[in-house]
C-alpha cells in the first residue's frame, strides 16, 4: 500500500509541476524576469518536462504484479486497439507545427517581436480546427489513454500510471478549455457544443471548417 501511495504522490508532484509551469500567471511571472531571454520559455518547458518525468519514472516504486495477460484473439484485438492509438496520435501531430510545440519556433520568433505575452505565437484571432480536432477536442488524449489501457499484459503499475494518466488529462483538459474560451471566446464554446471532449461520437454535427493550426488543440488560424 504504501508503494501505491508513494507511486501516486510521485507522478502527483510531476502534474503539479507541469501545469504549475504552463499556467498563465506563472508564464506572466517569467516574462517578467527573464525579459527577452523569455522566448526560451516553452523550449525550457519542454525540456524541463521530459527531465521531470524521465526522474519520476525513475523515482516510482515499481507495482510488478500481474493484473491479467491475454493471449490469442484477446491479445491481438487489444494490438489492434494500440495500433489504432498509434496512428491516431501520428494523426495529430499532422495537425499541428512540431517546431511551435517544442518552443524551437518562439525561440526564433521572439526578438522579432513575433510572440505575445503568454509565449505564442501571435496570429489571427480565428479558431482553426483541422483533422483529429474535429473529431475530438483532445485527440492526443485520447491516443494515448487508449493505449495505456489496451495493453494485454496488464501489471498494477501500468494501471494505476494508466487511471492516473486519464484523470491527469482529463483535468488538464478542463483548464486548458478554460484558457481557449478566454481567447476565442464564442467560437470555442461553439466548438465545445458540437464535438466531444475525449469519446468520439458515432453521428456528429458539423464542426468548425478545416484550417491548419500550429500546435495541439484549437489555434489561432493564419
Amino acid at each position: 500500500m504504501n508503494d501505491i501511495a508513494a507511486f501516486l504522490a510521485i507522478f502527483a508532484a510531476w502534474a503539479a509541476l507541469h501545469s504549475l509551469s504552463m499556467s498563465r500567471s506563472c508564464k506572466r511571472l517569467a516574462a517578467r524576469l527573464l525579459g527577452a531571454r523569455f522566448a526560451f520559455y516553452r523550449l525550457g518547458f519542454t525540456a524541463l518536462s521530459l527531465a521531470s518525468f524521465a526522474l519520476a519514472l525513475a523515482a516510482a516504486p515499481r507495482l510488478p504484479q500481474p493484473l491479467y495477460q491475454l493471449h490469442g484473439p484477446a491479445a491481438w484485438a487489444m494490438w489492434a486497439v494500440r495500433l489504432s492509438a498509434a496512428l491516431f496520435f501520428a494523426w495529430t501531430f499532422g495537425a499541428f507545427e512540431l517546431l511551435e510545440f517544442t518552443g524551437l519556433r518562439q525561440a526564433r520568433r521572439y526578438p522579432r517581436g513575433e510572440i505575445g505575452p503568454d509565449g505564442e505565437s501571435k496570429t489571427s484571432e480565428r479558431l482553426a480546427i483541422t483533422g483529429p480536432y474535429r473529431i475530438v477536442r483532445h485527440p492526443m488524449y485520447l491516443a494515448a489513454t487508449a493505449w495505456l489501457f489496451a495493453d494485454p499484459d496488464m501489471t498494477l503499475e501500468k494501471l494505476l500510471f494508466a487511471a492516473f494518466a486519464a484523470a491527469y488529462f482529463h483535468v488538464g483538459s478542463v483548464f486548458e478549455e478554460r484558457r481557449l474560451a478566454a481567447v476565442f471566446g464564442q467560437a470555442y464554446r461553439d466548438y465545445q457544443r458540437t464535438t466531444p471532449r475525449l469519446i468520439p461520437r458515432l453521428a456528429r454535427g458539423a464542426g468548425p471548417g478545416p484550417a491548419r493550426g500550429s500546435a495541439p488543440g484549437p489555434r489561432r488560424g493564419g
